[in-house]
C-alpha cells in the first residue's frame, strides 16, 4: 500500500531545500510562499490519489480472495 505524505512537512522540506534568488527579502518571501503553497497542494493531490489507489487495491484483494 502507498503511504500518505504530510502536506505541511513536505512543503517545509521543499522550501528549505530550494535556493531563492531575489533583490529584496519581500521578493524572496513571496517566492518561498508560492513554492510552499504549490508543494502543499501537490501533496494533498498526491494523497487523494493514494487513497483512491489503496481503496482499489483493498477491494481487489477482498473480492479476489473469494
Amino acid at each position: 500500500m502507498l503511504k500518505n505524505i504530510d502536506p505541511e512537512k513536505f512543503a517545509l522540506a521543499v522550501i528549505s531545500s530550494t535556493a531563492s534568488y531575489g533583490d529584496s527579502p519581500e521578493t524572496i518571501a513571496k517566492e518561498k510562499l508560492r513554492l510552499y503553497v504549490a508543494a502543499f497542494e501537490e501533496a494533498v493531490n498526491y494523497n487523494k490519489t493514494v487513497i483512491a489507489e489503496n481503496k482499489g487495491q483493498a477491494l481487489k484483494e477482498f473480492y479476489g480472495s473469494k
